[in-house]
């Protein structure tokens, strides 16, 4: 499959198996960052088909990532899918009180994350 996923993620644990997730569903061309804002300038350079983020990270969380890749214009239409541990009602509400609409609770499922991907890539 011809598409560029940018993963977000701080521990390098969670970051390589979501990397290994996507690799095993055919997407080979990655950007992997470990804050927001490392990936928002990464994402200047080269377009992504969908953007994968963790909610907490340092320098710039997921919250903070989202709400600048939404001010960008080459940016503002690329799904964007949350990653995090955070399943408490108010957080979830927090996230969709932004926008956020595809949200996945850690530990990932292959089958469940696969799936999302799809969706989100229009596969």
């Amino acid at each position: 499959m011809d598409y560029t996923v940018c993963v977000v993620e701080d521990e390098k644990v969670s970051r390589t198996m979501i990397i290994e997730m996507l690799k095993k569903m055919g997407i080979g061309k990655i950007v992997a960052s470990t804050n927001g804002q490392i990936a928002l300038e990464k994402l200047k350079a080269q377009k992504a088909d969908l953007i994968i983020s963790d909610w907490h990270m340092p320098v710039m969380d997921g919250l903070e990532f989202y709400k600048a890749v939404r001010q960008e214009k080459a940016l503002e239409h690329t799904p964007f899918l949350m990653v995090t541990v955070e399943d408490s009602k108010e957080k979830v509400i927090e996230a969709l009180k932004l926008g956020i609409r595809d949200y996945i609770v850690k530990p990932l499922a292959m089958n469940n994350f696969e799936s999302k991907v799809k969706t989100l890539l229009k596969i």
